[in-house]
């Protein structure tokens, strides 16, 4: 069984997340050991995008391996991959199915790869389930539509017109009373993300600051 030590991984979403798009709110865990595996390159494209359940002989070779920062006890059923060309940390449950993934910091993965070259290429056996939802866009763009869009419901939820004419005005420039065309032509806008979305943003952001 061979180890890779001391290494900050982010199992805290569901979502799976390049280094620079994590968050300080986000789970972080700093892992003191782990088991590690080279595996082929189809292996690591398989965990990237498809649901997966490891079998029993995967979960026996990690079960209980895995020691957190400033706890005691094993962390249950954590592993790191690596096809010598990408890296990715899994969690699974007590049935081998993955349940968490977690891309590592730029400076771990390249002194993962250093020494991954030497290992023998493990066959972890699983069976492949459902496609992963495509992300399509960086995580700070999908927040910034979803507050938008909250804050578009939300005034018109209370009846706060005025606000939302005032929001209408700011972004296009030009005044209207049709309150359902008002929604319809932001939410139709906010699907591609350009300067005017971020513009609206901010001034959501800072009229709540005020």
């Amino acid at each position: 069984m061979y180890y890779y030590y001391d290494i900050l991984l982010n199992f805290g979403s569901e979502e799976l997340y390049d280094f620079y798009e994590w968050e300080s709110s986000d789970a972080l865990e700093y892992v003191k050991k782990i088991p590690l595996f080279r595996v082929s390159t189809d292996t690591l494209f398989d965990n990237l995008n498809y649901h997966l359940t490891y079998d029993e002989e995967v979960l026996l070779q990690i079960q209980d391996k895995t020691v957190l920062k400033n706890e005691v006890s094993p962390k249950e059923n954590l592993m790191l991959i690596s096809d010598n060309k990408n890296a990715l940390a899994l969690e699974l449950d007590d049935a081998g199915n993955v349940i968490s993934r977690s891309k590592l910091l730029l400076n771990d993965e390249e002194n993962l790869l250093e020494m991954i070259y030497t290992l023998k290429e493990s066959p972890l056996s699983y069976k492949k389930g459902k496609k992963y939802k495509e992300r399509c866009e960086l995580r700070q763009i999908t927040k910034v539509k979803q507050l938008i869009s909250c804050e578009i419901d939300t005034l018109y939820t209370t009846k706060n017109f005025s606000k939302l004419k005032y929001l209408y005005y700011e972004w296009f420039n030009k005044s209207s009373e049709d309150i359902m065309e008002m929604i319809t032509e932001m939410k139709e806008h906010l699907q591609n993300y350009n300067e005017d979305v971020q513009k609206i943003y901010d001034f959501i952001k800072l009229s709540y600051n005020k």
